[in-house]
């Protein structure tokens, strides 16, 4: 996981370096009162690269791509594994650390917050598409090693908040919301998933 996230901030730095190279030359590109579209990084759930398209001052696409936690599925999961070979007779069961990936896809409208210059709130909505791969190991009835692997994906609504602000003198803009995604498929349910970050704006 850390592998991962660590590919996907030095991708950031590259883009981001890309563009600043622009504006040292001359370029208006990164101008936080003509900001086209963003890209950076999102920390919390999913964590990973979040890109914004913004469409004039008052509404915008957000699209946020990475790795998932797995503070509401892995218990869920685990319960069931356990109860299931458990109930079968089998013993020194467990599994391996989940591998996940999660995709969100929003509209949000922006509203500015005064007095203070570059702060706005937003409340948007969308689409939210999650896997998580488990390997699942134990002992059955006559003392054989089994492993058997599963994949879950889930898939839902999400109405998120947040709060976003953009410096006056530099291509940047920070950002703290909070998404309430709705699971239709594998341990369904409503859930918070909180995140902040930060985008590099061109």
């Amino acid at each position: 996981m850390k592998k991962h996230l660590l590919i996907l901030a030095m991708l950031v730095v590259s883009i981001s370096s890309s563009f600043a190279q622009k504006r040292s030359t001359g370029s208006d590109v990164g101008s936080s009162a003509e900001k086209n579209m963003g890209i950076g990084i999102r920390l919390g759930d999913p964590s990973g690269v979040t890109f914004k398209k913004y469409l004039g001052t008052r509404a915008a696409l957000e699209f946020n791509v990475g790795i998932p936690t797995y503070v509401f599925g892995r218990y869920d999961y685990d319960n069931d594994y356990n109860t299931h070979y458990k109930r079968n007779g089998y013993y020194g069961y467990g599994h391996s650390a989940p591998v996940g990936f999660a995709a969100q896809a929003h509209y949000t409208r922006l509203f500015d917050i005064k007095p203070v210059t570059g702060l706005q709130w937003y409340v948007g909505g969308g689409l939210q598409l999650r896997t998580i791969s488990y390997k699942y190991y134990y002992y059955d009835d006559f003392g054989y090693y089994q492993e058997n692997r599963a994949t879950y994906v889930q898939f839902g609504i999400d109405a998120l908040g947040g709060a976003e602000y953009t410096f006056k003198d530099a291509p940047f803009s920070v950002f703290a919301d909070l998404t309430v995604f709705v699971n239709f498929a594998n341990s369904p349910g409503v859930y918070a998933q909180p995140g902040i970050g930060g985008r590099f704006n061109f």
